[in-house]
């Protein structure tokens, strides 16, 4: 019987029968690894440290088929902070969902992890606003899976800065609004319909937006939420438009997002 050991963080765990818990734990060489937590239910159980959902820790188990094994294991960082806050919980829980969409077993995710514990780390001490955390996260979580859109200047006419910008989501590029209205102009005046260009979404952004898309799309990942948007307008801008783009590229939504923009519906 082959032990291993291994690092990572708990992005799932789900109840197996009465006392234990299968865990989805996302590590750097290996990407997300199924661990099943025998006994991990037990208030008094040593796994239990280990077996909780977005602790990071060191593993060790051993291999079963498909299935690894938990056998021991010590915590690394448990980001209490997450659970003392219905909205950071719910907001944790949502890029769980996402890290789970985007992560494979057997593939390489050491950015992956970085981004996770980054995340959660911000998210755990408040650093920063939920929108500008949530927003850099899904802006870079779709750079990381080859998402990565053209922000560099307007497909068309090449402008790299303008009062109005709009970022094309589905084909990834940015059109000013020139260029938007002159091809809207077009297409109506030549009766032309395009399906394709009929669903298109188009997220507005102003100058501090676009600066900060640009910036989370390339910014160090230890640097990711290290900048300022104070503005609730903008806020809500650039958390909407990074949103969109990955949501729209995955091809799906998540429940746990459903709920997260619910509850916080509920208090304004």
């Amino acid at each position: 019987m082959r032990h291993e050991v291994f690092d990572g963080i708990v992005v799932r765990a789900r109840s197996m029968g009465d006392h234990d818990i299968l865990l989805s734990v996302l590590t750097a060489e290996e990407g997300r690894l199924p661990v099943l937590s025998k006994g991990g239910k037990s208030l008094r159980g040593e796994q239990r440290t280990v077996s909780q959902l977005f602790t990071y820790a060191n593993f060790e188990v051993y291999r079963r088929g498909e299935l690894f094994i938990l056998k021991g294991g010590s915590p690394i960082q448990s980001f209490y902070g997450i659970a003392s806050d219905m909205d950071r919980l719910n907001l944790a829980s949502y890029l769980c969902e996402v890290c789970l969409e985007l992560s494979d077993e057997g593939e390489e995710a050491g950015d992956m992890l970085r981004l996770m514990l980054n995340t959660f780390y911000a998210i755990s001490r408040e650093l920063y606003p939920l929108e500008i955390i949530k927003g850099a996260f899904e802006i870079r979580s779709a750079v990381l899976s080859g998402y990565a859109p053209d922000l560099s200047c307007c497909e068309v006419c090449g402008v790299e800065n303008a009062d109005s910008l709009y970022l094309d989501v589905m084909n990834g590029a940015l059109l000013c609004s020139s260029c938007l209205h002159a091809r809207t102009s077009v297409s109506k005046h030549t009766g032309d319909y395009d399906e394709i260009r009929e669903a298109e979404v188009l997220a507005p952004l102003t100058p501090s937006t676009l600066a900060a898309v640009r910036y989370a799309a390339g910014a160090p990942i230890e640097r990711l939420f290290s900048f300022g948007l104070k503005d609730t307008e903008e806020l809500h801008l650039f958390s909407s438009c990074a949103e969109s783009y990955l949501l729209s590229h995955l091809g799906r939504g998540f429940e746990s997002l459903n709920f997260y923009h619910a509850m916080r519906q509920k208090k304004t």
